[in-house]
């Protein structure tokens, strides 16, 4: 089966990391053809880090966010004439794989679904008027989507794809492409189907069940923003190693080090030097129910933006 992949990139720095290299080159394993767009005006020196890897690149601003990348990578396939069987719509927001992916196709083959990702959400987000509030929407988590031949040539897919834009913000991406997505796929009575069926039950599963999945469940990848952050609103996050290590998998984990120490976010710095606050928080946290859980980690955000706000309204007068 030929397949093609298009994979979305966005680095703050304008730069294509190093465990991004290692994502595409395990992909090739896989795809007969890899299709790079970025969200960044990237220099020639960091696009000819893909000679021999990328079939083609896309490196411009759009604006637009990973489903903007999709798009044009989808529709530059379709300019090339390029014959594929399936289609891949891959992001960089996972590090990985720890595990080959061959297993992963093999089993979704025998599944013979129409469209599949890896991994579920069970809630997403909805609007209320001007507030976004936490609802019950299963859909397929975007960072991983495969597409059947059935999918990528029907009209509704194509017109979907064709009306991405920008969004305001991030929740109005979630709910317009990566629920909206799922939501027509099965409205339009296509076959749907995850790899990782267990852990369901749970919120997201990515996030809160990551260790036990690549521990027992050999998953093969890790969200970015855990390494990165130090800290989730669930608990503490900091054995990311020793789990990927436990799961005997030969992952360079420097690559991720290298990564994160350069992306990690400032809180963190101030979280490390609050571990009373931490523990605290961890405690009341974990026993709340999830809208109540996300609503107090929302009010926190919007505390801190404020803080941060002030703070800054006060420095300009120097």
């Amino acid at each position: 089966m030929k397949r093609l992949c298009v994979f979305a990139h966005w680095d703050r720095d304008n730069i294509i990391d190093e465990y991004v290299i290692f994502y595409l080159k395990a992909l090739n394993s896989v795809c007969d053809y890899t299709i790079f767009v970025s969200d960044c005006d990237l220099d020639i020196s960091e696009t000819n880090k893909l000679n021999g890897i990328a079939d083609y690149i896309i490196a411009q601003k759009h604006g637009e966010y990973d489903f903007g990348s999709y798009k044009r990578g989808f529709n530059l396939a379709k300019e090339k004439e390029l014959e594929f069987e399936e289609l891949l719509f891959v992001n960089d927001s996972c590090y990985g794989p720890f595990f080959p992916l061959e297993p992963i196709f093999e089993t979704m083959r025998k599944k013979n679904c129409d469209f599949w990702g890896i991994t579920k959400n069970l809630y997403g987000i909805c609007k209320k008027g001007e507030e976004y509030k936490t609802c019950y929407s299963p859909h397929i988590q975007s960072y991983f989507l495969a597409f059947s031949k059935k999918v990528f040539n029907n009209s509704c897919f194509q017109n979907f794809i064709n009306c991405v834009k920008p969004e305001k913000c991030k929740n109005d991406i979630i709910i317009n492409y990566e629920m909206g997505l799922t939501e027509l796929i099965e409205k339009n009575k296509f076959k749907t189907g995850v790899y990782i069926n267990s852990y369901q039950h749970t919120e997201n599963c990515l996030s809160i069940k990551w260790d036990k999945l690549i521990k027992k469940k050999h998953f093969p990848f890790l969200k970015t923003s855990i390494p990165r952050s130090g800290i989730y609103p669930i608990g503490e996050i900091k054995n990311w190693k020793s789990v990927i290590i436990e799961s005997k998998s030969d992952y360079p984990t420097v690559l991720i080090e290298k990564n994160a120490t350069r992306l990690r976010n400032m809180q963190e710095n101030l979280f490390e030097k609050m571990n009373i606050y931490r523990k605290l928080r961890y405690l009341i946290l974990k026993n709340m129910p999830l809208e109540i859980r996300w609503s107090v980690v929302y009010i926190e955000k919007q505390l801190f933006l404020l803080l941060n706000t002030l703070c800054f309204n006060k420095l300009k007068k120097f």
